[in-house]
């Protein structure tokens, strides 16, 4: 039973050198997720973001653990996954995963080298290789084209590489409206985003910080599934 949200977290890996958060700072975010199917908990994940470096040289590194085990009366799902990535001005530099999936393990290697990103892929102890042309996409499941929408019920659509699919796919997203959540006692207010491609349909609820972007929730839907996860505590240790 594959849920559709290997990739729940891959979102809060955001790219911001166009909302004026890149100073030069050394800020930390670790955020912990609770993760629902079918109005179960099936697990959680935690996801550790930091900035480092100054002007031309900032980088964006994170890191995400997910742990899942979801058994129901017909069918069952586990995944255990950890995957670390690093983004630059120019998008993601580099990316690499380590999953298994009910007991089916893989791993992902994948950098951006001469204008294009290469991709290693092991499985069943079997390697193979993809290289995607720069030109052939906009920005990685690892960054956030919505961060640059201006406002409410704006549409964009973008060319995004998923490292899910190892593919470049169409995705649509729309600004729906605006919310106000109560997040660890304060209330912030986060934008309703949906966004579709032929793989996936979600809606998540995100706001900038000082660090990246903030996920509150997220809802989404895949060819195998549905899920849904919940912000249930962020803190800001010292790197």
């Amino acid at each position: 039973m594959k849920l559709g949200f290997s990739y729940i977290l891959a979102f809060s890996l955001l790219m911001l050198f166009s909302t004026g958060v890149w100073g030069g700072n050394s800020d930390s975010r670790e955020s912990r997720f609770t993760v629902y199917s079918h109005g179960f908990r099936i697990g959680e994940a935690t996801s550790v973001c930091s900035l480092t470096g100054n002007g031309d040289h900032v980088t964006y590194k994170f890191s995400n653990t997910t742990k899942v085990n979801a058994n129901f009366l017909l069918r069952s799902y586990s995944l255990e996954k950890h995957e670390d990535a690093l983004v630059g001005r120019d998008g993601t530099l580099r990316y690499t995963r380590s999953s298994k999936e009910n007991g089916h393990a893989v791993t992902i290697e994948g950098a951006l080298e001469n204008a294009e990103f290469h991709i290693k892929v092991i499985e069943k102890k079997v390697a193979r290789t993809l290289s995607i042309p720069r030109e052939r996409y906009d920005y990685t499941t690892m960054e956030c084209p919505e961060i640059h929408m201006k406002r409410e019920g704006e549409r964009m659509t973008v060319r995004l590489l998923d490292f899910e699919a190892l593919d470049v796919v169409t995705r649509r997203y729309t600004w729906v409206r605006s919310e106000d959540l109560q997040i660890g006692g304060k209330t912030y207010t986060f934008r309703v985003i949906d966004f579709e491609d032929k793989n996936k349909k979600c809606r998540r609820w995100i706001r900038v910080d000082d660090v990246g972007v903030m996920i509150a929730r997220q809802v989404g839907s895949g060819k195998n599934g549905a899920y849904s996860l919940k912000l249930v505590e962020y803190k800001y240790p010292e790197i």
